[in-house]
């Protein structure tokens, strides 16, 4: 048989005749010869040999040869037959019959596909001339139907399907009749009609015409082309074409050409022993005649055709035919599908085509055992595998490829770059069935046994026995840690793995660990020996080679990768003795990394342990000091301690640092801290935990021990504040003058400040004048003097109406010789009286206007209680219930304040009116 052949011929006859025509419709065949002879024989399809040559049947009708044998099968399968120019009507039981029409008969076409005329014919005569024939069931005769229509030549071939005549005229053009033309005219078709003209009816609204170097095209019965690929037929003299099921078959001299009428594309080639003369075809059989015998074209069965397929490598025509031979919807036709496609898969690695084989089998859930078994460098014991066969890699890649390039008389050289595509191959099947595996999105239990597919294609042809997520995830790992092992190329892949995967391979650590020691790559990249170590819980050992890297590397990014990479695994696995055994040179190199390490537990190291730890160190003091801050930082500010000292120590490091730079003693106006950003990010840190209202520092403490008599003067104030030492800190504002800073520090508390401050303003401006009067001729005494005046001024128009100032309190403290002007700039004792008598005068009248407004809803009250109290409801026998609406009658009942009756059974409570929903016991209490 040919390869991939669809149809494959078988001798069912031999002849002793020249067969010219042939027919066969159920369990008939009809053969015609040179000699006008008609012979018919039985159709056995269950028996080998098809044909029963001994029920032939013989008869002749003219002296020449039979041109044409057409059944007509509505008409009880009787025979139209051409012979001699002549068109007869033969019975078919008998072999008998009569001649349809005394014209000379050129050619004639049978309505093809069509159920409103199946019973027309189309005959043209010598004279070209057509005729309309139907075909009358009563009288058992061919009709004329209409006129006659006239053509321009004899066509040399015809298709006739509805009510359209299509004909093609040698040398000229393809034509067309619509039958429904009362003038029957003829259209020409605009294509070219080439050497090889033919037509065939492919369906009841397709029709195939061959034009110029043998295309094929499909135009539909409107004329137009249908939207489907044209067919590619070898450029010969074409002998006859016929359709079987879903094929176009296309006889030459010596070839038949089969096709696929769903996609127009070519399924295969067959080499005739002898040329065909004729075709046909019943349901389910397909026949041809050559000179001597009598040919049967056997349907190969789809399972046959798709294995010689595979084994050739034509996966799209071995999917294709089994789609065409599963149409229906069953479930299982999905598994088969699956089946298929890793059978594809492993058809394409036998033809090396490594990247079109990937596409195919990662659309299945293949075993990939099948695949580690080709490489046995890649798994660790032949009993990791769990094969059934003792020796699961008989075949291996290296031994394919030598096979593969021999068979194919390829180059030698191209044995290597096969190699190098078949590792990339694994590679990326392993990947990917990792991926899978490890994915949530299939949920798979790593104790779980795998049904996976396996194909009958691959090379060992092994069996497995069923083993667990977990064992199988062992097996890929191991394998993609040495494939990535294998070449610097791939480093970046076995890093990436090592970093973002858990590692199914810890038992093969040993086996592992000298690859890695061993190889002079890994040498120049010790992070990826690092990763190693990491993955397979040798944390120690990781952190040693991360210290090493860190150390010696002169490349900042290498140095900067140790220093995280030994952060996060410290993070991950935290051990007190661990960390301060491998922190302490990150602290060194990369301090901002570092410390980092201070967010871990405080139950794994307590926070004494920690600055002990610090303290202890042989670190630069600067360093020291910059990390005991940062500690105290992260304990204070994210974890949130509650232990007031490590709260007041992270006070004292701030100010500890800023004293260092601008000494304690240093006057504050010579200070400017905008000028050192340094300075500046660190004082703006003191002042937003001191303002912190979380912060749980000893402000006496800080106050007394560190920045009392120094130049930070904010800090003082607000530690006063803090304290309560109003007092102080009042004192102080003055004393420097920052009379406005005084007053906002007494509008920021509730301690009836502002009073206590006109107070210190008082006696600060006897202090003053006193001091003016002894030196009258001092001006920084005379100006102090006036700056008082202009504050007090300004104080008492600024806070007479505040609620921090106590007025009465402050008219006491007035001295009588102040002047009460409203017309020069000393107004403030004026405007402090209007708006003083204003503000009170409106008090009195607000608190007067309450007053009022309450009595009257007092009285609304007592009126609304006195009114619920004289309610009286007179009962009679007719008073109804309100809820029932059902008479009050001898039954209990419940009256409201507003006169509601109704039964005690209807009512839900005794206190909410069931009419209005008002809830008179709420009502009554307010």
């Amino acid at each position: 048989m040919k390869t991939g052949s669809i149809f494959n011929p078988r001798s069912v006859l031999d002849l002793t005749y020249k067969i010219t025509a042939m027919d066969a419709f159920q369990n008939f065949l009809f053969t015609g010869d040179e000699k006008g002879n008609i012979y018919r024989y039985n159709l056995t399809p269950e028996q080998v040999n098809i044909l029963a040559p001994n029920t032939i049947q013989q008869q002749q009708f003219t002296k020449v040869k039979i041109d044409q044998i057409k059944i007509f099968p509505h008409a009880n399968a009787n025979l139209l037959v051409l012979s001699d120019q002549t068109l007869y009507f033969i019975e078919a039981a008998t072999l008998r019959g009569e001649v349809i029409s005394k014209e000379k008969i050129a050619i004639f076409a049978l309505n093809e596909f069509s159920k409103s005329n199946q019973l027309e014919l189309i005959m043209i005569t010598k004279k070209k001339e057509g005729y309309i024939m139907q075909y009358n069931l009563k009288t058992g005769r061919f009709e004329q139907m209409r006129e006659k229509f006239t053509i321009s030549d004899i066509p040399i071939t015809v298709a006739f399907i509805g009510n359209l005549f299509f004909f093609g005229i040698q040398k000229k053009n393809y034509s067309v009749i619509n039958l429904d033309d009362k003038q029957l005219q003829v259209a020409n078709l605009l294509m070219d009609i080439g050497s090889n003209p033919y037509l065939k009816a492919t369906d009841n609204n397709e029709i195939l015409i061959i034009s110029t170097n043998n295309v094929g095209i499909f135009i539909g019965k409107d004329g137009q082309m249908k939207q489907k690929s044209t067919i590619l037929i070898q450029n010969k003299t074409i002998s006859l074409i016929t359709t079987f099921k879903q094929y176009l078959i296309v006889i030459f001299d010596n070839l038949l050409q089969v096709f696929n009428l769903i996609d127009s594309k070519h399924m295969s080639d067959i080499q005739l022993s002898q040329a065909a003369r004729c075709i046909t075809q019943t349901s389910n059989h397909l026949f041809y005649g050559s000179a001597a015998e009598i040919i049967y074209l056997y349907q190969t069965p789809a399972e046959q055709q798709i294995s010689e397929f595979l084994k050739n490598g034509r996966v799209e025509d071995a999917l294709q035919v089994y789609a065409q031979n599963n149409q229906t919807t069953d479930p299982s036709k999905n598994q088969q599908l699956e089946q298929l496609k890793l059978d594809c898969g492993w058809s394409l690695i036998r033809q090396m085509q490594f990247s079109n084989s990937l596409n195919y089998i990662l659309q299945t859930n293949f075993e990939p055992r099948d695949f580690i078994c080709l490489f046995p460098d890649y798994y660790p014991t032949v009993e990791k595998l769990q094969s059934v066969n003792p020796n699961p890699s008989l075949q291996n890649i290296t031994i394919i490829i030598n096979k593969f390039v021999q068979e194919s008389r390829g180059d030698p050289q191209q044995i290597q770059e096969l190699k190098y595509q078949t590792k990339e191959f694994f590679i990326e099947i392993l990947e990917k069935k990792r991926a899978v595996l490890t994915s949530p999105q299939y949920a798979y239990s790593m104790k779980d046994k795998l049904n996976l597919l396996t194909t009958t294609l691959n090379f060992n042809q092994n069996q497995w026995h069923p083993i667990s997520c977990e064992q199988l995830l062992e097996l890929i790992d191991f394998a993609l840690i040495k494939l990535y092992l294998e070449s610097q190329q791939y480093f970046p892949k076995l890093k990436s793995f090592l970093t973002s995967n858990q590692i199914y391979c810890i038992q093969m650590y040993t086996q592992l660990q000298g690859l890695f020691l061993n190889n002079r790559g890994i040498e120049q990249q010790q992070g990826i020996l690092a990763k190693f170590y990491e993955s397979f819980n040798k944390i120690d050992q990781s952190l040693e080679i991360w210290k090493k890297v860190g150390r010696e590397s002169v490349h900042l990014q290498e140095q900067q990768e140790a220093c995280e990479e030994t952060t996060r695994i410290l993070k991950q696995n935290p051990e007190k003795n661990r960390i301060f055994k491998f922190i302490v040179w990150v602290f060194k190199k990369q301090f901002k990394i570092g410390v980092q390490i201070f967010q871990i537990s405080d139950q794994i190291i307590s926070p004494d342990q920690m600055l002990k730890f610090l303290e202890e160190q042989e670190l630069d003091i600067e360093l020291k000091k910059k990390l005991k801050e940062k500690y105290l930082e992260i304990l204070v500010l994210e974890k949130q301690t509650e232990e007031e000292r490590f709260h007041t120590q992270l006070a004292y490091s701030y100010i500890d640092s800023l004293f260092q730079i601008y000494p304690k003693e240093m006057d504050f106006s010579k200070i400017d801290l905008r000028k050192n950003q340094v300075v500046n990010d660190q004082y703006q840190a003191l002042k937003r935990f001191l303002k912190n209202p979380n912060a749980k520092y000893n402000s006496s403490s800080i106050l007394e021990k560190k920045v009392k008599d120094s130049w930070m003067i904010n800090e003082v104030i607000l530690l006063y504040g803090r304290e309560k030492k109003h007092e102080e800190a009042l004192n102080l504002l003055l004393s420097l003058g920052f009379y406005e800073w005084a007053e906002k520090y007494c509008c920021d508390y509730t301690d009836n400040l502002l009073t206590k401050l006109f107070k210190k303003y008082k006696e600060l401006h006897f202090y003053l004048e006193g001091k003016q009067k002894e030196k009258p001729m001092d001006q920084q005494a005379q100006d102090a003097l006036n700056q008082i005046k202009i504050t007090i001024n300004n104080f008492l128009k600024k806070f007479a109406t505040h609620s921090q100032l106590n007025v009465l309190e402050v008219l006491d403290l007035i001295p009588d010789n102040w002047i009460l002007s409203d017309q020069s700039e000393e107004d403030g004792l004026f405007q402090f009286l209007k708006s003083v008598i204003s503000h009170t005068l409106h008090q009195k009248r607000s608190t007067k206007a309450a007053y009022q407004s309450s009595q009257v809803d007092l009285l609304y009250v007592q009126y609304q209680v006195a009114s619920a109290k004289q309610a009286n409801v007179r009962m009679t026998s007719e008073k109804k219930c309100s809820v029932c609406s059902k008479t009050i009658g001898e039954k209990v009942f419940v009256i409201y304040p507003n006169s509601v009756l109704a039964h005690h059974t209807c009512i839900k409570s005794n206190t909410i009116c069931p009419q209005t929903g008002r809830d008179f016991e709420k009502y009554f209490k307010f």
